[in-house]
């Protein structure tokens, strides 16, 4: 009789089998009747057949040798309004850099077939993700959603500011009811969107009912909306966790619909989840403030946020939905800001010396007290550890390197190389300030031509270091609009860094 597992998760499903292609199809039957269960139809589960044909083929011919017997794990779980899937072995090293681009517009004479399992496998699933695992292996990762009625039917429209310029008088003001979101207010939400940016937001799910309700359900999204007497919602905001923690939270998704501004909609949601943030015990909160006007920034500010950082070149001008958007010659920069939830402990972190004055002025208006530790070079013992993931909505990679090691250099540049060839616009590394070795790290990224952009709080965990890479994108520094004089010198020094510009 089987004991109970005070771990088990009743919503994950594991296989396990042979590196053997007569169990492709026993894969494909897992999947298949998981994806059922989760509620995919006929057409759905078919999808779910061809890529895991592709992932599981993949394994079994490139991990291991021909006469190697061994075996590799999948995993299905859910996810907010979807199924994610985790293919793992422990064969043979793969870096993903090293495949070739496949290019589905080529002539027939020169196709040689080589990346065309990882070009379907993108075709096919809503997100995919490879990790390298070091000692343990590598996986896959693949999120497919499930299918939901999304708000179409218009053209794109230029983003909005989420207050108009002058207030209503309180007189004319409608009385409005701030509060969490209940599922039958998510087709308010994706209309309070689609009225506040058309089709230029950068987040898909916010135009999909379902997905709204079951991210907030799921927890991954904490949701607040104002509602008007007559039910219509007039503005939405939330809390949303990043992927690897539940320690801070992203202030983000504000949006007004456009007869409704000028009465302080966005403040009062920001103030709102301000209170859910504390109530939850988060460490802090951080948030994106657009730089095509001061008026997202001033907002911040009043809410008690400090910047901290910019993700320059962030995203297109014109976001796409569903490809429909224009071209857009320049791209938008962001202003990251952070504000502590609970007192900051005292730390000791390691960064690039040429930076440390820059960064001291950052802590400092963080109110949070740091000192700079002798930093030593990466352990030539080590392998790195490098998280990828790609927004191809944005042209936007982000890695994450928890771990450094000798193959570091290589490893990084591989990637660089991997995201010039798929034309990613932008490449956005962040570092580790806990870890040993971050200073010297950054230094040789900013050899290869990354560039020093600021830092993020992650909680109690650690800070990152912020380095960007940029492909072929000229910051339009000249465009922005900066409210803040410190936040402007930050600016500064960060253009002044810039090779591009000299």
């Amino acid at each position: 009789m089987a004991r109970p597992d005070v771990d088990f998760d009743p919503q994950r499903c594991s296989l396990t089998v042979p590196n053997d292609l007569a169990f492709v199809a026993m894969v494909q039957g897992f999947v298949r009747g998981y994806a059922a269960t989760a509620g995919f139809d006929a057409a759905g589960q078919a999808r779910f057949d061809l890529l895991m044909e592709e992932a599981a083929t993949n394994v079994i011919q490139g991990a291991f040798a021909a006469d190697e017997r061994a075996g590799f794990d999948v995993a299905c779980e859910r996810v907010p309004a979807g199924v994610q899937i985790t293919v793992h072995d422990e064969g043979m090293p793969y870096d993903p850099s090293l495949t070739p681009a496949y290019d589905p517009g080529a002539d027939l004479d020169s196709q040689t077939g080589a990346g065309l399992g990882s070009f379907l496998m993108k075709q096919i699933a809503d997100v995919v993700e490879f990790h390298n695992l070091g000692s343990q292996g590598k996986e896959t990762v693949f999120v497919m959603y499930l299918p939901a009625e999304a708000i179409t039917g218009a053209p794109p429209a230029e983003e909005a500011p989420p207050e108009a310029l002058a207030p209503v008088p309180a007189a004319e003001r409608v009385p409005l009811d701030i509060g969490p979101l209940r599922p039958e207010q998510a087709i308010e939400v994706c209309r309070c969107i689609y009225d506040a940016y058309r089709y230029t937001y950068v987040n898909e799910h916010m135009y999909y009912p379902d997905r709204v309700v079951a991210l907030n359900q799921a927890g991954d999204m904490v949701s607040a909306v104002a509602t008007a007497p007559d039910g219509e919602v007039a503005g939405h905001a939330a809390l949303v966790f990043p992927e690897d923690t539940h320690e801070v939270a992203d202030l983000a998704i504000v949006a007004t619909k456009a007869k409704y501004r000028g009465q302080s909609i966005a403040r009062r949601l920001g103030e709102y989840l301000d209170g859910e943030a504390l109530s939850r015990g988060l460490h802090g909160m951080f948030i994106e403030e657009v730089t095509v006007h001061t008026y997202t920034q001033k907002f911040c500010h009043h809410l008690g946020f400090a910047d901290c950082g910019f993700l320059l070149a962030n995203s297109p001008a014109t976001m796409a939905f569903k490809g429909i958007a224009e071209e857009a010659a320049t791209r938008r920069s962001v202003i990251l800001g952070f504000k502590y939830l609970k007192p900051p402990r005292a730390a000791a972190i390691y960064a690039p010396s040429r930076h440390h004055d820059m960064i001291a002025r950052i802590y400092e208006r963080l109110g949070a007290p740091v000192s700079f530790a002798d930093d030593a070079p990466v352990d030539h013992r080590a392998l790195s550890t490098l998280d990828v993931s790609v927004n191809t909505k944005r042209s936007a990679a982000t890695i994450r390197i928890p771990d450094y090691g000798r193959d570091l250099q290589q490893r990084i540049r591989h990637e660089v190389i991997r995201r010039l060839r798929e034309n990613t616009s932008v490449v956005n590394v962040y570092l580790d300030l806990s870890a040993r070795g971050t200073g010297h790290v950054a230094a040789d990224l900013e050899d290869a031509g990354f560039l020093f952009t600021g830092v993020l709080p992650g909680g109690p965990s650690g800070d990152w270091l912020i380095m960007q890479y940029f492909n072929g994108v000229m910051v339009d520094y000249e465009s922005m609009r900066i409210e803040s004089p410190s936040t402007a010198d930050l600016l500064a020094y960060i253009r002044a860094n810039d090779r591009h510009e000299e």
